[in-house]
């Protein structure tokens, strides 16, 4: 019954997710461009990955994703990749929170 719980969550998703997509992919990559070429999406993601360094047991696939993302984001020149990525992935927590509000768990 701790709904005051959802409306945080999501305030935090939300700064969480424009604030690493707009720095990462909207202010470092451009410049990171400037200075690696076609390959900067390499150093991007690995860079990305290493900021998610403290979900150790979780780096593959971070880096997979971090990589996978960073090419994109070069490619198209857009943050929008990211940012519904990010929200699909870390929005997956609104689940088992909204059931655990709702004592489902």
């Amino acid at each position: 019954g701790a709904w005051w719980i959802l409306p945080m969550f999501v305030g935090i998703l939300f700064f969480n997710i424009f604030g690493e997509e707009l720095w990462w992919r909207g202010y470092i990559l451009p410049r990171q461009e400037l200075a690696h070429g076609k390959y900067a999406w390499i150093v991007h993601g690995v860079l990305w990955t290493l900021f998610h360094f403290f979900w150790k047991w979780d780096l593959f696939v971070l880096l997979t994703t971090c990589l996978a993302l960073s090419f994109v984001a070069q490619k198209t020149k857009s943050t929008w990749p990211g940012i519904i990525v990010h929200f699909i992935l870390n929005g997956l927590a609104l689940i088992p929170l909204t059931m655990g509000i709702l004592g489902k768990l």
